[in-house]
């Protein structure tokens, strides 16, 4: 810092601050701070000064929030506070059913507190809340705002296209449906791929939702009407809505969403543990990981291809900050749950390592892709050797520069041989041949130390790999 202030070139201002009236986020030093414009910054103060954001904080889940002595010159009236970092960043593509649920219900029961104090929430943007472990942070705080009294809340749609109807696509067994539809960051699932995604039976149950997709059809076709309509919309809501009137709807809203359950979708990988041949050690491979982690002790753990996270729960419960990686959404429902119920520091991802979730929103920059945001102290890579490179088709040497790119200091990987049982169960689509030192060999171009240990059973080998 320099002069009276720092300068807007000594900061690095988030990508994805550009919409907000009220200011922008910035880091620097490591840190991230919130620029509030003046005419924003009395309510914020207030706020602050008679503790009410930290009330939300320590209740609802508001990123915790104290005024810094920061000054910006392009903005020296500005008032400045700096939150703390929530890391790694997961996103809503990424989310299983219940996270995505837990994070509308972080925005519903904001909102219903918002609501006695005549203050509401801007936007319901599932971009402005980042897991902390299992706990949903809301980090939008200038989205608070004073509420306008001539509308319910303005959000409401989009509260629909980002949450209610990727819910009930999740909640119907269609998750990946939702989560591919919700990489539209901008207008989330339309009506149209919602009704398009939508089966018959659900369709039969909610007969409201072809009534509003026809209507909505009908009056693309005749603009004049829709005009018209919209007119006498918004005159027959100009009254006052008051706090009780909003209370009252987010109330509904909120039992809106709890009424969405866990969907009964499993799949092969759910049950892998219970179909490891009884004659396998399993409590060798757990023993030797819990030995390597001690001797380790890393701050923080990467699990890829985590399965139901039994080596995840292990890594957090000593003390690791673990984020656990696999593509079955089933397990890393039932992982999510388990962590959530035993306040385990572990974050779940939804994400194929084969294809795990690239850099996306404007320009394809806006979000940073997965393997950028999940760097670890040690990475675990066990048990998903063969089913990168049989069934996804990788060479050792492209899987190599996989687990490096997210390492930053130890690689605990198993190798599986070709005279494995499970090997049989993958589709050998071309001639396969590998053997331990072709798996070294490929290690040995990122790491300078590889370790060989006996894993579960003679056909695997566990690879304590050092940078």
């Amino acid at each position: 810092m320099s002069g009276l202030g720092l300068a807007l070139e000594e900061i690095e201002i988030d990508p994805s601050s550009y919409v907000d009236p009220q200011g922008f986020v910035f880091r620097h030093d490591g840190q991230i701070y919130r620029c509030i414009y003046n005419t924003a910054s009395q309510l914020f103060l207030q706020l602050l000064e008679d503790g009410q954001l930290t009330r939300w904080q320590e209740s609802l889940g508001l990123v915790e929030t104290r005024k810094s002595d920061l000054v910006l010159k392009d903005h020296p009236d500005a008032l400045i506070v700096h939150h703390r970092l929530i890391s790694p960043m997961t996103y809503c593509v990424e989310w299983c059913p219940s996270m995505l649920k837990d994070s509308a219900l972080s925005i519903t029961e904001l909102l219903l507190d918002l609501a006695d104090h005549d203050l509401t929430l801007q936007d319901a943007y599932p971009w402005n809340i980042a897991f902390d472990g299992t706990n949903p942070i809301y980090l939008d705080l200038t989205s608070i705002a004073p509420a306008n009294n001539q509308t319910i809340w303005q959000a409401y749609d989009q509260f629909r296209a980002f949450f209610l109807r990727p819910l009930a696509l999740a909640y119907s067994g269609n998750g990946r449906v939702a989560r591919a539809l919700l990489q539209d960051n901008i207008g989330g699932v339309t009506l149209e791929e919602f009704y398009g995604a939508s089966s018959a039976s659900y369709k039969w149950l909610h007969p409201g939702l072809t009534v509003e997709y026809a209507l909505n059809n009908y009056l693309k076709r005749r603009e004049n009407i829709r005009r018209s309509l919209t007119k006498k919309n918004n005159a027959a809501t100009r009254f006052k809505v008051n706090s009780q009137i909003r209370h009252r709807f987010f109330m509904k809203l909120d039992k809106t969403v709890r009424r969405f359950k866990v969907p009964p979708v499993s799949d092969i990988w759910k049950s892998y543990y219970d179909e490891i041949p009884a004659e396998v050690d399993t409590k060798a491979k757990v023993d030797a990981i819990s030995q390597i982690l001690k001797k380790l002790s890393p701050q923080t753990v990467l699990d890829l291809g985590c399965n139901t996270g039994l080596f995840s729960i292990l890594a957090a419960q000593q003390g690791a900050k673990t984020v656990s990686v696999d593509m079955s959404e089933s397990c890393i429902e039932q992982l999510y749950g388990y962590a959530r119920k035993h306040s385990l520091a572990v974050t779940p991802v939804v994400s194929n390592l084969a294809c795990p979730t690239p850099p996306y929103g404007f320009m394809g920059k806006q979000f940073p892709g997965l393997l950028d945001r999940v760097k670890s102290d040690t990475v675990l890579c066990l048990a998903v050797m063969h089913h990168l490179h049989i069934t996804a088709r990788q060479s050792f040497g492209r899987i190599a520069d996989l687990v490096s790119s997210v390492t930053q200091k130890n690689l605990i990987f198993e190798f599986v041989g070709l005279d494995d049982d499970n090997i049989a169960l993958l589709p050998l689509a071309r001639e396969i041949g590998y053997s331990l030192d072709t798996v070294v060999t490929a290690l040995s171009r990122h790491f300078s130390d590889i370790e060989v240990q006996p894993s579960d059973r003679p056909t695997r080998k566990l690879l304590l790999c050092r940078k």
